[in-house]
């Protein structure tokens, strides 16, 4: 729905935050590096993607494209990060990711949000987040996600947010007992 298909920008940015991950000696997981699902069934697809945030990794972050119906899409436009109470430092995980992504962005922020148990969130037992980008069904940020410079941006600031995380402690490996 909307200017984009979630999908494809997920995984280009997604790409992205790797390409700038990697150089700077974070091992990066993907859930996927091409355009394909794990399993064929959403629920249980949702699910091992979410298994993938246990001990031994850092944090999780799944990356997303918001859209609202086309009777409202003005209304929904920005960045917006989730969390659940899964983990003590998830909260300040979403809380870097949004701040680096409005910084470098210049995108509205729609603010931090854990009024919902996200799946691919509520079982994982380290910090975790969930981004959206922005709002495909929204006519500034539809054309801003077709844009490789803004695609740019937000894979920074969301690269930025994760070696902030790991740099000041925000990951599993900054609570006592956690780690690998």
């Amino acid at each position: 729905m909307g200017a984009v298909v979630e999908k494809q920008v997920a995984l280009d940015v997604s790409l992205r935050v790797r390409d700038l991950l990697r150089p700077a000696g974070v091992e990066v997981v993907m859930t996927r590096e091409t355009d394909r699902e794990l399993l064929p069934d959403k629920a249980a697809d949702l699910q091992a993607r979410a298994a993938l945030g246990t001990p031994g990794t850092q944090l999780f972050l799944s990356i997303h494209v918001n859209a609202m119906p086309a009777a409202s899409a003005l209304r929904g436009y920005g960045v917006e990060t989730w969390w659940n109470p899964n983990h003590p430092l998830s909260s300040a995980f979403a809380a870097l990711l949004q701040t680096n992504v409005i910084a470098v962005t210049g995108a509205f922020s729609q603010g931090l949000k854990n009024n919902r148990a996200l799946a691919v969130l509520r079982n994982s037992r380290i910090p975790a987040a969930l981004i959206e980008i922005g709002y495909t069904s929204h006519p500034v940020d539809g054309l801003n996600l077709q844009n490789p410079n803004y695609l740019d941006r937000v894979a920074l600031g969301i690269a930025q947010g994760v070696r902030e995380a790991l740099v000041t402690g925000v990951s599993a490996s900054g609570v006592a007992g956690a780690g690998k």
